[in-house]
């Protein structure tokens, strides 16, 4: 063979090769649990695998009733009342179960967003929080519960005001929330935790003892 046309066969071969491991290789999204993205290079999917509630009056499980009113108890007490939680666990699973990953997960920051189902009802704010700390998921089992503060004290008053002026206060309220969340890995690659959605229900409950 002359010496031009193996370099042309040589040449065809590098690029053929070029084409294929581009295909078959490069960086993306990867695979992942929905809504999570980032896991091709982080080496870990993100799930979450628990979700309670909880409220100055302890763990309600998965149930999202929202207290919105402190209310005067018999004998002058009050009732227990202020901001609610959702208790979050993760677990990591390795995106090959055959290479043991030594990477872990951080979440540094979430965001809360309320829907209404109701066009008329009063908007809630928008929660959003960084630098969040100590929320970490490991490869190939549970962490946490973590704590994630969803409905502050300072929104139910500005929700009674604002019922107070649609004449709606004694009214129960219903609203999907979802909570998402973002993070990195050791090495700072950027990851999205799946999304987490609940219907929730706002109103005066009664938690006099």
């Amino acid at each position: 063979m002359k010496r031009g046309n193996k370099v042309i066969l040589f040449m065809s071969l590098c690029v053929i090769s070029a084409i294929f491991f581009l295909g078959c290789g490069g960086s993306g999204s990867g695979p992942g649990a929905p809504g999570s993205s980032g896991s091709a290079d982080t080496g870990i999917v993100p799930r979450v695998t628990v979700v309670t509630h909880s409220d100055p009056n302890g763990d309600q499980g998965d149930i999202w009733e929202i207290d919105l009113v402190q209310d005067t108890c018999t004998g002058g007490t009050v009732e227990k009342w202020g901001n609610d939680y959702a208790h979050v666990t993760f677990h990591g699973d390795p995106i090959n179960p055959n290479v043991p990953s030594t990477d872990e997960l951080f979440v540094t920051n979430y965001r809360v967003t309320f829907f209404k189902v109701n066009p008329n009802l009063p908007t809630i704010e928008q929660m959003s929080f960084s630098s969040q700390t100590g929320i970490y998921v490991l490869p190939g089992e549970d962490t946490g519960p973590f704590n994630f503060l969803v409905f502050d004290t300072g929104r139910k008053i500005q929700m009674q005001n604002d019922l107070n002026n649609l004449n709606q206060v004694n009214s129960s309220l219903l609203y999907n929330m979802e909570i998402e969340m973002w993070g990195q890995d050791k090495y700072g690659n950027n990851v999205t935790f799946p999304p987490i959605e609940r219907e929730i229900i706002i109103a005066d409950f009664d938690h006099c003892t």
